[in-house]
């Protein structure tokens, strides 16, 4: 009794969070109304030189300004790694293409990494909009990746750290050398109406890799080759935990990729996530948590509503172990507690529809951190095989049907007290 009066809490609570969280508007940029054309500055498309040193200059000049609007006319433009400033609104018009130069032009770099193409770090009220698109020109990154010619990090095509008032929307992103926009420890930030595309093999492509606070992403479209979108935070730096908090993803069309992820780097701590009316569709995993016992942390009160999945390998993976789960649970033994133990708190998954899937829910804590507080309800997935409930803790479930040809439907560690611990299944 006193388990359920628990959990009933926890459903409570977290389902207030989400009414919160429902109606996050995260500030805008404040960027001022006067427009500066790139052309006007002398910026041309077409050519076969690079403009980045003439954009740069551009943007610059905007920024000296005061800020504003920076209008690209439609057409190709081949650059290399642009700083952005705050107050800026850079404008992709329908038809702009901006193309990453090639590996083999110089390309620059510092100790560790090759240079993001749009990046800012401490800035405010940051725009890039759309409709043009960004082409990453990938491939010849990817081979070089995959035969280990490659010493330093790839670029990024968007990466920005510690920038406040953020807001990407309308453009389309393709084929990053690595992740098509990164976001670190940044606050009020709005994402809408951006396509990001990569092939479902290409390396290191995640779509949004996200820290910080007071996040709106929505109406999106992301298939890309690692996760579509990620949240995650190493320990705190310059904050107190938790350092990620507040994340809302709505309306949104995810295809092949890792899924909507969380971590696996989870030491800094997340609190508030909901994500609302979000389809899958060939996904590699559809609700994703996963960290490890060196790089793990306290992550708590996440809403996942009024879910689609279709074709989705893994639809709902909870993971405290990764890369790679033991072959039992029974071979792992506990462990002392720790500062970077993973540990997964008040999850609510509701109106979840998955079907052609080959896994079906797989919640694996750990022997010294079982899960604690999970409800799911109004849940309906067909998969070739049956639950996993691995140190699942606390876990409450209504309308519940896994549909499942495999037997067992669900497999239980250790075994649950009695059968009433199980789900329906058929």
């Amino acid at each position: 009794m006193k388990a359920l009066s628990l959990l009933l809490a926890a459903s409570l609570a977290v389902s207030a969070l989400a009414a919160d969280l429902a109606s996050l508007a995260p500030a805008g940029p404040n960027i001022p109304g006067r427009e500066f054309s790139a052309a006007d500055l002398g910026v041309f498309p077409g050519g076969a030189e690079p403009v980045t040193v003439a954009l740069q200059k551009a943007i610059d000049h905007v920024a000296a300004a005061g800020g504003g609007k920076l209008v690209l006319a439609p057409g190709e433009y081949r650059v290399g790694p642009l700083r952005l400033a705050s107050r800026l609104d850079l404008h992709l018009s329908a038809g702009v293409l901006l193309k990453l130069l090639s590996r083999g032009q110089n390309y620059p770099a510092d100790a560790s990494r090759y240079a993001s193409l749009l990046g800012a770090e401490g800035a405010s009220d940051i725009r890039v909009s759309g409709p043009g698109r960004i082409d990453g020109r990938g491939e010849e990154w990817w081979r070089a990746f995959r035969a280990k010619e490659l010493a330093l990090r790839r670029p990024q095509l968007i990466q920005l750290e510690q920038c406040e008032r953020v807001e990407l929307s309308g453009f389309t992103s393709v084929n990053p050398p690595n992740t098509h926009v990164a976001l670190r420890l940044c606050r009020e930030v709005t994402i809408r109406d951006v396509t990001l595309e990569a092939p479902d093999d290409s390396p290191n492509t995640d779509g949004l890799n996200l820290s910080g606070k007071n996040y709106l992403i929505e109406r999106c479209r992301i298939s890309t080759g690692d996760d579509n979108i990620v949240v995650l935070t190493h320990a705190a730096k310059g904050w107190a935990p938790p350092v990620c908090e507040n994340f809302v993803i709505r309306d949104c069309e995810l295809g092949f990729g890792h899924g909507l992820s969380i971590g696996s780097y989870t030491g800094g701590g997340i609190r508030g996530l909901l994500a609302e009316r979000v389809t899958f569709d060939a996904t590699t995993s559809g609700i994703r948590l996963k960290s490890d016992r060196d790089r793990g942390g306290l992550v708590e009160d996440l809403v996942y509503r009024d879910i689609t999945m279709r074709g989705v390998k893994s639809p709902v993976f909870i993971s405290s172990y990764y890369p790679k789960e033991p072959k039992s649970p029974a071979l792992d033994p506990a462990r002392s507690l720790a500062a970077k133990t993973p540990r997964w708190k008040n999850i609510l998954i509701e109106n979840l529809r998955a079907t052609g899937a080959e896994n079906s829910l797989i919640l694996w804590g750990l022997p010294e951190q079982p899960l604690e507080n999970i409800v799911i309800r109004d849940v309906r997935i067909a998969s070739k095989r049956g639950a996993k409930f691995y140190h699942a803790g606390n876990l409450a479930a209504t309308d519940v049907l896994l549909e499942t040809g495999a037997r067992p439907a669900q497999d239980f560690f250790p075994a649950p007290p009695d059968s009433a611990a199980s789900l329906p299944s058929r």
